[in-house]
């Protein structure tokens, strides 16, 4: 089965490095936790597991729904009919950089 209003579930989708991007929703559709970022046994759930999070981690998600990846059109479409509330378009870092500050410049010598 899809997301359906009245049920809750999870979304999990692949953040690179073994890690998973995770948020709850409760039966309201509301967010419960997260959104969040770690290994997927941070995030493991017996609830309905929508997003790509089930096809990397089985074993983390074993309740696979749809959508795995969200179309466009719909995503459009909940948003235009107010079918779910928006938030401020703002940067949403959930983890830390990978770029370093340079250090300090080497010397070069001739020779």
């Amino acid at each position: 089965f899809a997301v359906a209003p009245g049920l809750p579930f999870t979304v999990a989708t692949d953040a690179r490095r073994r890690e998973v991007y995770w948020a709850t929703y409760g039966a309201d559709a509301h967010r419960r936790a997260g959104p969040a970022v770690g290994p997927p046994t941070s995030a493991a759930t017996e609830q309905p597991t929508a997003g790509n999070g089930p096809l990397l981690y089985p074993d983390a998600f074993p309740h696979p729904i749809q959508p795995t990846h969200p179309r466009a059109g719909d995503l459009a479409r909940a948003v235009a009919t107010a079918a779910v509330p928006t938030l401020p378009t703002v940067p949403l870092y959930r983890r830390r950089p990978d770029a370093d500050e340079p250090g300090a410049r080497k010397r070069v010598t001739a020779h």
